[in-house]
């Protein structure tokens, strides 16, 4: 059987094929093994080869060999261009780089197929090949050895392939705790407040765990490891959280229940009612099973009287 890609844009339009299934299979099937085995062409091979038949639609400048090297080196160098660009414009997520790279794909499988229309058909790029079955008769036992150790080598392949795919994976187990500045930078913090004086932070909390947590979210002054037992329930406040700190106690202002990969983050008001000349040592801290959890995070404050 002969397969020919001369005449017909077959190549371009089994690309544009995979791209579409790859879209399906994201949208409709978001846990197959589908993502991986079309995504894995999508990212690595698909971008190039489409950009080398619109730069090279003629088959002498290139031969085949040097067309799927430069397909792989291409998309290597493609794809990390169009994540820096929805850097700036859109976002780096699975949707963005999907449609983005989807779009790039279509468009440049459009200008290869309107190239070679205006080239003559001798001149074009083109692929061919037989498929024959083996003469099985005319093989000597070694040969015979040779193609089934290969066969049972590719179907063992497969199935490790297949497995390692479909097998989840755990990866490190951690909590983020973390307190931002009130412009939601690692910076301008409350360093130095009057008695009774506000200070602000954003707190935020980020699951990592591949699993649901039940968290407690506790401020207090002093070391947390010491004063997280003695504490008081503070209702929970739809926006902000505002509170003021007495010397000698800890409040635990609210629980949380995070899935994995969900993200928690509020605005918390507080003040402390006693002015100190050292600093106070505010403590954020998690608690989970009744125990502290991860490392508690601190922020020193001085408080004068007015």
């Amino acid at each position: 059987m002969k397969i020919r890609i001369k005449e017909k844009p077959w190549d371009l339009l089994i690309v544009a094929l995979l791209t579409s299934l790859l879209i399906l299979a994201v949208a409709l099937t978001p846990e197959s093994i589908w993502r991986t085995i079309l995504g894995l062409p999508f990212i690595l091979f698909l971008p190039g080869y489409v950009l080398i038949s619109f730069l090279f639609p003629e088959d002498e400048p290139l031969d085949h060999i040097e067309r799927i090297a430069l397909s792989f080196g291409l998309s290597i160098a493609i794809t990390p261009l169009i994540g820096l660009a929805l850097n700036y414009i859109w976002e780096i997520s699975l949707v963005p780089i999907l449609y983005s790279q989807s779009l790039f794909i279509y468009t440049f499988s459009l200008l290869a197929y309107l190239r070679r229309r205006s080239i003559p058909t001798e001149e074009l790029f083109s692929i061919e090949f037989e498929i024959n079955p083996p003469d099985w008769e005319n093989y000597d036992w070694i040969d015979k050895a040779l193609v089934i150790a290969t066969v049972g080598l590719l179907i063992a392949s497969g199935g490790l392939a297949y497995h390692i795919a479909t097998t989840p994976r755990t990866g490190e187990r951690f909590t983020e705790l973390y307190i931002l500045g009130q412009n939601g930078t690692a910076d301008h913090y409350p360093r130095n407040l009057m008695v009774n004086e506000n200070g602000t932070v954003i707190v935020g909390v980020v699951n990592r765990e591949h699993e649901t947590v039940n968290y407690t979210l506790g401020i207090g002054l002093g070391d947390a490891e010491e004063n997280y037992e003695n504490m008081e329930r503070l209702s929970d406040i739809p926006e902000n959280y505002t509170f003021s700190l007495p010397s000698n106690n800890t409040y635990r202002f609210t629980e949380l229940r995070l899935s994995h990969g969900e993200k928690w983050n509020q605005m918390v008001n507080f003040s402390i009612e006693q002015p100190r000349e050292e600093h106070y040592k505010v403590s954020f801290f998690l608690l989970r099973d009744g125990e502290i959890y991860q490392n508690p995070v601190h922020l020193w404050i001085k408080v004068g009287e007015d």
